[in-house]
C-alpha cells in the first residue's frame, strides 16, 4: 500500500485517555476506534467509528485490529508506532490498565527481507517505546510457497494467544507441527506462558482452538485453558479441554484434563443418545484421535514436541459405545448398533466387561431372536482369498446355488437334494472377483494412520494399486500405528458406477449416492434387495422391514466363524460357510 498505509493504517486501541469498545465495525478491516479520526479519503473509509463511551462485555475484550497491508507505521491516539525494520505491522489489541497499558502487536517480514523471523510480537509502552516479546517459533515450516497467517486474540487483562499456521504445498512429512500456539503474558519477566505445536488437521477436519486466561485457582496469577473443538466432515463437533496452572516455579499441566472434559462429553451425548448421536461419537472419536497420545496418532504436542497424554480413557471409551448403540437403535439400525461389539477393542482401549455386557444385554433385548434349524450340505464351495462375492446365491423360488471347483451345485429349497447343473442352458459360475464397471477390483481395506477412515483399497485392470476410497467407518486407534493389526477384509454388498457398498467389521459402509440396482450374485443382499445379513460376535443379525438376530447352534456352525453368507428374499433362510463347508439354515 506504500506511502498511503503509513499515513493511514488507523489503530484501533485505546491509550487511558480512552475507553474500549467496537459497535459495529469490523473485526479484520482496519478502522479507527475510540472516536480517534484520520485522514482517510471517504472513498477509502472502513468501519463507522465506535462511540467514546463503548466498552466490551464483561469477561470479553475487544477483537484485534487488522492493518493495512504492508503498513510500517500505526497510529494510536497522539502517538504513531512504527514497526522495526524490514517488519511491517499486522495486527494490534491493547493490554492492561494505567501504567501498564501497553499495545501489543504482531508484525510480519516485508516479502524481501532475509535472515529475519517470519513474524515477531511487539509490545509498545504508553510512550510509544518498542520491545520485542517473542518470534515466531522455530517449528513452523518456512519453506517456499508456505503462507502464514496469525490471530491475536486478548485473553485476559494481561495475555493473548497468539495462533500461527503455515500453509504449505503439498510434500510435508505427515502429522509434521504446522501451527505455532502461543499463551503470552507481555508484561511478565517471563512473557512466553506455554507454547503448543499443532498438525494439520486430518482430511475433511477443522480444529479451533480457543484460550482463557482467567484465575482458576484463586492464587492472583492468570492460568491458562485451552479448549479444542473437532469439527467432522458431516459438521458435528466435540470439545475437550487442556488446563494449565501457572506457578512462580513455572506453568504446570492440570493432569484431570483432557481426561474430565472429555468424560463429560461422552457422558452428555449417551444422556441424550438419539439417532443423530453417533456423528457426536464419531467426532469424540476423531478428536480423541488427534490429542491424545494413547491413539498414536496425535496432532497436538507440547513445546518440546512430545504428545499430550490423556491417561485412562476407560470410561469415556465405554459411554461412547453405549451412546452408540442407542443411538444407532434409535435410528433402526440394528446392524450397526451390533457392528459396535465387532469393534470393541477398535478406539483406544478394549470394552470393559460391564458394557459389553450392557450393550449385549441392550441388543438381544432389542432384536427379534429367531433359533434356526442347521443342515450342513455335502457340496464343496469354491473358496478365494481377500474380497470376494460369496460362492452362494439363493435364487428367487428359494434353492440354493453353490459355486464349485468344477460347476455350478442347486440346492433345493428344503436343502434336500444336491443337483449339479450341467449342459446347455445350465447356469454359469459367476465371478468371484469384486469389481466396478472400470474394471477396478476390490483388494482389501487400509486402516490408515493419517487418515481418520477405514479406506477401501482397490487396484486397476492391470493389478496396479489406486488411490483408497475413504469409507464411513472410522480406523481404529492405535490400531495397526503402534504394534500389530490386521485390517479386516470388506464384505461385498453392491457394486456401482457410485462405487462399493461393503460389510466392514459388521457395519454397512456406502457411498454417498448408492444407486437402487439389485445385487450381484454373491452378495450378503437378499436377490430382491429387501434383506441384508451379516455375521456379528452375537450371530448372524438379518435386517430389512425387521432387525433379527439368528442365534447360531454349537453344530455345524460356528458362529465365530461363519463368513460368505446370504440370504434368501423372503429370510426362510440363510446360507454360510464355515471351516469350508456349506450351512443351510432355515426358520422354524
Amino acid at each position: 500500500m506504500g506511502k498511503r498505509a503509513e499515513l493511514w493504517a488507523a489503530a484501533v486501541l485505546s491509550l487511558p485517555l480512552f475507553s474500549l469498545g467496537c459497535n459495529g465495525c469490523e473485526k479484520e478491516k482496519p478502522y479507527t476506534p475510540f472516536g480517534v479520526t484520520t485522514t482517510v479519503p471517504a472513498s477509502e473509509a472502513s468501519a463507522p467509528a465506535p462511540s467514546a463511551s463503548a466498552k466490551p462485555e464483561p469477561g470479553k475484550f475487544a477483537p484485534a485490529v487488522v492493518a493495512p497491508e504492508g503498513s510500517r507505521k500505526l497510529r494510536m491516539g497522539e502517538l504513531t508506532l512504527e514497526a522495526p525494520a524490514r517488519y511491517a505491522f499486522d495486527r494490534a489489541v491493547l493490554l492492561g490498565e494505567g501504567d501498564t497499558q501497553q499495545v501489543v502487536t504482531w508484525v510480519k517480514a516485508e516479502r524481501d527481507a532475509r535472515d529475519v523471523p517470519p513474524g515477531l510480537l511487539m509490545a509498545y509502552s504508553p510512550g510509544g517505546k518498542p520491545r520485542q516479546v517473542m518470534a515466531q517459533p522455530s517449528f513452523v515450516p518456512i519453506a517456499p510457497g508456505c503462507v502464514h497467517t496469525t490471530r491475536l486474540v486478548q485473553t485476559s487483562a494481561s495475555n493473548v494467544l497468539v495462533d500461527t499456521t503455515a500453509t504449505c504445498p503439498a510434500g510435508l512429512v505427515a502429522r509434521v507441527p504446522v501451527r505455532a500456539v502461543s499463551v503470552v503474558a507481555p508484561a511478565s519477566a517471563r512473557p512466553e506462558v506455554l507454547t503448543l505445536r499443532v498438525a494439520e488437521p486430518a482430511a475433511g477436519e477443522a480444529l479451533g482452538i480457543d484460550e482463557d486466561s482467567a484465575d482458576r485457582d484463586g492464587d492472583g496469577r492468570d492460568d491458562v485453558k485451552l479448549v479444542f473443538t473437532l469439527t467432522g466432515p458431516d459438521g458435528a463437533k466435540a470439545s475437550a479441554t487442556l488446563a494449565f496452572l501457572d506457578r512462580a516455579a513455572g506453568v504446570s499441566r492440570d493432569a484431570s484434563e483432557p481426561r474430565t472434559s472429555l468424560s463429560l462429553a461422552a457422558k452428555s451425548i449417551l444422556s441424550k443418545a438419539g439417532p443423530s448421536a453417533s456423528a457426536e461419537v464419531d467426532a469424540v472419536r476423531r478428536l480423541l484421535a488427534t490429542l491424545c497420545a494413547e491413539g498414536a496418532t496425535p496432532r497436538v504436542f507440547d513445546s518440546e514436541g512430545a504428545p499430550i497424554r490423556c491417561d485412562d480413557l476407560s470410561g469415556v471409551v465405554d459411554a461412547l459405545a453405549r451412546a452408540d448403540v442407542l443411538s444407532r437403535l434409535a435410528a433402526k439400525d440394528a446392524l450397526g448398533a451390533v457392528s459396535v461389539l465387532s469393534r470393541s477393542d477398535w478406539y483406544f482401549k478394549k470394552l470393559s466387561s460391564d458394557a459389553e455386557k450392557s450393550i449385549t444385554k441392550e441388543l438381544t433385548k432389542r432384536l427379534l431372536a429367531v433359533t434356526p434349524t442347521a443342515s450342513a450340505l455335502s457340496t464343496k464351495p469354491k473358496l478365494a482369498k481377500g474380497p470376494h462375492w460369496s460362492p452362494l446365491w439363493f435364487e428367487q423360488d428359494g434353492a440354493l446355488l453353490i459355486v464349485t471347483e468344477t460347476g455350478v451345485v442347486r440346492v433345493s429349497r428344503d436343502g434336500a437334494t444336491e443337483t449339479a447343473l450341467e449342459g446347455e442352458g445350465a447356469a454359469p459360475p459367476w465371478p468371484l472377483d469384486v469389481t466396478d464397471g472400470s474394471g477396478k477390483r476390490l483388494s482389501g481395506s487400509l486402516c490408515a494412520c493419517d487418515s481418520s477412515e477405514v479406506q477401501l483399497g482397490l487396484t486397476d485392470a492391470a493389478g496396479a494399486p489406486q488411490n483408497g476410497v475413504p469409507t464411513r467407518l472410522l480406523a481404529p486407534r492405535p490400531g495397526g500405528c503402534k504394534g500389530r493389526f490386521t485390517c479386516p477384509d470388506p464384505v461385498p454388498v453392491a457394486s456401482g458406477p457410485e462405487g462399493f457398498s461393503v460389510l466392514l467389521a459388521g457395519s454397512l459402509s456406502e457411498p454417498r449416492k448408492a444407486g437402487k440396482a439389485l445385487p450381484s450374485p454373491g452378495s450378503a443382499r437378499s436377490p430382491d434387495g429387501a434383506w441384508l445379513v451379516a455375521s456379528t460376535p452375537l450371530g448372524l443379525v438379518v435386517t430389512g422391514l425387521a432387525q433379527e438376530l439368528w442365534k447360531l447352534p454349537d453344530a455345524p456352525v460356528d458362529a465365530r466363524r461363519a463368513q460368505d453368507c446370504v440370504v434368501a428374499n423372503d429370510r426362510a433362510a440363510v446360507a454360510c460357510v464355515s471351516d469350508g463347508r456349506v450351512v443351510l439354515l432355515k426358520r422354524p
